[in-house]
């Protein structure tokens, strides 16, 4: 029995040899198998690549790599958000750390390792997970391309005086994504685990050029410049005061510092608006005729505040805190000094001229004289009117006059101014004949062979008066000269009328005589003006229209 037994136990370690030899030979024919081929039971992806080779794990790879490539990458930092795909953010499936798992998965350290994975390897399925890799350049350029990468501007300081007081913009500070953010965080999410990724990256500060400290120092700087100026203009001193100085002040920056400057267009407008009344007055321009020949005297041109370039010049003198009075440069109100407005009168050539004679030598040839002198280089625009009587008032001795003879009620009697009737008659026939309208006049009561028949005008104070009306388009100036024995009135302007007297009858009213004078006046445009002036002449000194006898005033 016991021999038996001991048989039996012989058997059985034999058999057990033979199994463990049998075993080891089949563990060392399978892994000679197996030495370029996946270990058994090995799946990537949920694909079965046991007993694969590499190009195995490559298919299973390239199968998996278009779901991963659409996966969602989401970039998320403070007031942006990028969506993008893990293609587009450089994120793949590691194709190298897969394959070395898979091959890895079924290997051991050590003979017993060895064997006991191989063993596992008969019953047990070992799943490999997918690897990912980050290329970092196209999350780069992701980034650094994205148009929303500058999250916030940097505002420089800065300051102006426009609108009042002084306007402060503080210095902000900027914000970015800095790519090398994005690309450390995505990194890590890519180690952690399979995609989609959401990473949250903090913005990088963009700093301003100048600081809070910059600022202090320039608004310190524009305090002092904002101090009252005393300026001058035309001989004329004016002031600024502090707070409209302030309200040109600007900050720039100059060789890299911010700093207080005064804006040109905003100080040129101040002072040509506070100053507009320190303009000098337009002079008349001055027409005299000198033997026949016409001259203009444009007088001084006038100036007015002011010349380009004063910001400068006032910014000199609130930088150097000068307390003087700044002399400030003017331009001409006229570029030409008043040509353009002198020759817009129109004056420039005799239009027409009359002369009646006289006794040289009578107290009348004074008053005559004294009147063509005060008239002489008056000036009718367009549309203006002329009455001598108010132009040059009651004749006085104290305003140049004598006594002469004047006809009243029929009868000649002497009185201060006589004589100026020749005056009217002479300047009566030049307006005539140069086309002005005559509003009102009153010829000589009895006709004196001096002058044309019918063609005349007495004067006295306040009546009969003389008034003219220019109706051309163009000024007319009157020029009245004389010599001894005659007076002569000369109208200037630009031809515009053509002027012809173009008959005359008579009739009798009474025992006086009506004298009808017509005349035509014909435009540029071919319009004629027809028209009339009339006397009415007494059959005699001291004879009314019935022959009468009129009072003598002086009795």
């Amino acid at each position: 029995m016991g021999r038996k037994i001991a048989r039996l136990g012989g058997r059985l370690a034999i058999a057990a040899l033979l199994a463990v030899v049998l075993v080891g030979v089949a563990y060392g024919a399978d892994r000679w198998m197996h030495r370029d081929r996946v270990g058994r039971n090995v799946t990537v992806a949920g694909f079965v690549v046991g007993d694969g080779a590499a190009e195995d794990i490559g298919r299973v790879l390239r199968a998996e790599g278009p779901g991963v490539a659409n996966m969602p990458v989401t970039i998320r930092t403070e007031g942006l958000v990028i969506e993008t795909t893990a293609a587009k953010a450089g994120v793949s499936i590691d194709e190298a750390a897969v394959e070395a798992a898979a091959f890895d998965v079924r290997s051991g350290e050590g003979l017993v390792d060895e064997f006991s994975t191989w063993w596992e390897s008969l019953f047990d399925e070992a799943e490999v997970s997918l690897a990912y890799e980050l290329d970092p350049e196209p999350l780069r350029r992701l980034v650094e391309e994205h148009p929303g990468r500058v999250i916030r501007h940097p505002e420089e300081p800065s300051f102006t005086g426009n609108g009042g007081g002084l306007q402060i913009t503080q210095p902000v500070q900027g914000a970015y994504l800095d790519a090398a953010d994005v690309i450390s965080s995505l990194q890590a999410a890519v180690a952690a685990g399979p995609p989609p990724y959401t990473v949250d990256v903090a913005p990088t500060a963009i700093p301003t050029t100048h600081t809070q400290t910059d600022l202090s120092a320039a608004l310190a700087a524009a305090d002092d410049l904002a101090s009252r100026l005393i300026v001058r203009i035309n001989e004329r001193n004016g002031i600024v005061g502090a707070e409209s100085v302030r309200r040109w002040i600007d900050s720039e920056v100059i060789d890299g510092a911010l700093t207080p400057v005064f804006n040109d267009e905003r100080v040129q407008t101040s002072i040509q608006t506070l100053f507009a009344d320190y303009a000098e007055p337009l002079p008349e321009p001055k027409f005299t005729v000198d033997e026949g020949e016409l001259h203009v005297d444009l007088g001084v041109p006038a100036r007015t505040c002011c010349a380009p370039g004063v910001s400068s010049i006032l910014f000199e003198a609130a930088a150097a805190n000068d307390v003087g009075a700044v002399e400030l440069p003017t331009v001409l109100v006229e570029d030409d000094g008043g040509k353009a407005r002198a020759d817009a009168f129109g004056i420039k050539e005799m239009i027409s001229t009359f002369t009646t004679k006289h006794s040289c030598c009578q107290n009348r040839v004074v008053n005559i004289q004294r009147i063509a002198d005060l008239v002489r280089g008056q000036i009718l625009e367009p549309g203006e009117t002329l009455s001598i009587n108010d132009f040059i008032g009651r004749r006085t001795r104290a305003n140049g006059f004598v006594s002469d003879g004047v006809i009243q009620s029929g009868h000649f009697i002497d009185e201060v101014g006589g004589g100026i009737s020749q005056f009217a008659t002479t300047t009566f026939n030049a307006a005539f004949f140069a086309g002005l309208d005559i509003d009102e006049y009153q010829s000589h009561s009895i006709y004196i062979s001096r002058y044309p028949w019918g063609r005349e005008a007495t004067l006295s104070f306040p009546l009969p008066d003389l008034e003219i009306t220019n109706v051309a388009p163009y000024a007319v100036m009157l020029w009245p000269t004389y010599t001894k024995t005659s007076i002569t009135v000369e109208m200037w302007s630009t031809p515009y009328f053509e002027v012809e007297q173009t008959r005359q009858t008579s009739y009798k009213i009474g025992r006086c005589t009506r004298v009808n004078t017509y005349r035509e006046r014909t435009a540029p445009d071919g319009t004629v003006l027809e028209d009339l002036v009339f006397a009415t002449y007494r059959p005699g000194e001291g004879l009314d229209c019935n022959g009468n006898p009129t009072p003598d005033p002086e009795g």
